[in-house]
């Protein structure tokens, strides 16, 4: 199952992305809306120098890097300049609140933490400053904290007075301090197996552990879908997916950078401004994850936009129900859809391609990319399947990430001893070797492609003083997929735990996409006076409150 693949090896991100710089210097890289446009030798200039200037700042190989910002070019710019010194980036959602940004400054061990000041009106430097009490910030740039004694500076990506941490400009004046000779040697000590990222995902448990990728398998994986896209430098890729996902880094920029194609990167998620600005750049390829392209379907300006330069549609991040592919091939003007089945600590497993046959598009994920090794086995026994058996897709491959960070324990329940990952995704492939995905049993709710873990709105519905138990699922959506929906049992003698209270209560807590749509309160929890409360049979009953519709092709098993 496509387990050959010519593999590159020894080569780090920085290498990589320098030698493609090298091959097209004048191809832009980055196109901006409304800002400067970036060509791949700029992007070599600009990140060696940031790389230098970092040097100086005392950041080193192995060192914990926050990015936490939009889609601007700033994010690829660090990223990048990371990278080159053989630091671990660790993005971070723009839309985290305080809890969840001190989970992730702990467990990732950050040292250096570079931010924005704000994302569509939401104060990022006010939450940094309620996530971490004790924060005093030197003279010198400094910042210390009794709470998070690792971390040594945070850097303000924009150059506004009113911050006193230090500004990503002063650090690019600070090349002159390091040599050349210096930036080289270090270069030379990144190996590409070497870490160059740790992101949050949901494991089988329901919780966030880290999962952390190396030089060598972004590369690799990369190229790999590269190959079946086919895109080359005269496509130009227009990507509102946020930069900080997987896929937005990996299946956008990584993508680009493998086939000279341009990537429009938009700072901000509207499907009338990402019509626009396919009509206005001439894009070639559209990236997004179901509600997206649903929202670009619908949308009553979108006959009045000429996007006819859009040849492919890339959709991910969530199952997308055949329905929206075949409205997507009759309603867009795209030649073909590729549709890709990704998880974070692997990148993306199987994909559909332009010499497919529509029907592959409409109702399979594809093939296993180059380099992926793929199964599917009973979920009971553990035996593999045949083909048209539906049981846990398993994947193994060269390019699977290390482990989940400081979770030695959570790695050995996901990848088992022949290094077989399992993915928590129910399906099935049939005699050519084409996967479908019919389900998911993990405690997992995707909704509009953000992954949410019901366990950890539950743990804060949990400490809320009125509320006595609590549980979390989701219903369907034909929007978002998913929706959240909260059963809660609170205590008798409270007056002012309400649905209004507990969402104010969590949105002070949790990012706003998590926050339950639909709060029951209820005298107890279904099956609690039997001992048996099933998350299954909650959904199920949470669904018939809401007279919804479920999804026959698209099973969800919770593991309670």
């Amino acid at each position: 199952m496509n387990k050959n693949m010519d593999l590159v090896s020894g080569v780090t991100i920085g290498d990589f992305f320098d030698s493609q710089a090298d091959n097209m210097p004048h191809q832009k890289a980055l196109i901006t809306p409304g800002q400067s446009d970036y060509t791949f030798g700029e992007l070599k200039t600009i990140s060696d120098i940031l790389a230098r200037g970092m040097m100086d700042l005392g950041i080193s190989k192995g060192d914990k890097a926050g990015l936490w910002a939009n889609n601007i070019p700033e994010w690829i710019f660090i990223f990048l300049a990371l990278g080159k010194i053989g630091a671990i980036v660790v993005p971070i959602h723009t839309s985290v609140k305080t809890s969840e940004l001190h989970y992730t400054l702990k467990q990732a061990d950050i040292k250096f933490l570079f931010m924005v000041n704000n994302v569509n009106g939401t104060d990022l430097m006010k939450t940094i400053h309620l996530t971490i009490p004790d924060l005093r910030i030197h003279s010198s740039g400094k910042v210390q904290s009794k709470e998070f004694p690792f971390l040594r500076r945070i850097i303000s990506i924009e150059d506004n007075n009113a911050t006193r941490f230090l500004r990503l400009s002063e650090i690019k004046n600070r090349t002159r301090q390091i040599d050349k000779s210096d930036f080289q040697s270090l270069r030379k000590t990144v190996c590409d197996m070497d870490s160059i990222l740790i992101k949050f995902t949901c494991a089988l448990d329901g919780y966030s552990g880290g999962a952390t990728l190396t030089h060598f398998g972004l590369i690799n994986n990369a190229r790999s879908m590269a190959k079946r896209l086919k895109f080359d430098s005269s496509d130009i890729i227009c990507m509102p997916i946020p930069l900080f996902y997987i896929f937005g880094f990996w299946v956008g920029f990584m993508v680009s950078v493998t086939t000279h194609a341009s990537m429009v990167i938009m700072p901000q998620y509207s499907a009338l401004e990402v019509l626009k600005t396919i009509e206005e750049k001439h894009c070639t390829a559209l990236y997004g994850v179901p509600s997206m392209f649903y929202d670009f379907l619908k949308h009553p300006k979108t006959s009045g936009l000429d996007c006819t330069s859009i040849r492919t549609g890339v959709l991910g991040g969530d199952y997308c129900p055949p329905g929206l592919i075949e409205r997507i091939i009759k309603e867009m003007p795209v030649s073909y859809i590729s549709n890709l089945y990704g998880i974070t600590e692997v990148g993306i497993l199987s994909q559909t391609e332009c010499n497919d046959q529509s029907r592959k598009w409409i109702h399979t994920v594809g093939k296993p990319l180059d380099g992926m090794e793929m199964k599917v086995v009973n979920s009971g026994n553990g035996k593999t399947v045949l083909s048209g058996q539906i049981g846990e897709i398993c994947v193994r491959s060269p390019v699977i990430m290390k482990h989940y960070y400081k979770m030695p324990r959570k790695t050995r329940e996901i990848i088992d001893q022949d290094m077989w990952f399992h993915t928590g995704d129910l399906g099935k492939f049939d005699k050519n070797g084409y996967y479908q995905i019919t389900g998911r049993k993990r405690n997992l709710i995707i909704r509009g492609g953000e992954n949410i873990y019901p366990m950890e709105i539950e743990k804060h519905l949990l400490a809320h003083p009125d509320i006595l138990d609590a549980r979390v699922v989701g219903v369907p959506s034909t929007r978002l997929s998913e929706e959240v929906y909260a059963f809660v049992k609170k205590r008798k003698s409270s007056t002012k735990c309400n649905h209004k209270t507990i969402k104010e209560y969590l949105g002070n807590k949790i990012a706003r996409f998590k926050v339950p749509r639909w709060i029951d309160i209820v005298e107890a929890i279904p099956g609690e006076k039997r001992g048996n409360v099933d998350r299954n049979n909650l959904r199920t009953s949470a669904i018939q409150k809401l007279k919804l519709k479920n999804n026959p092709s698209f099973k969800i098993i919770y593991d309670n």
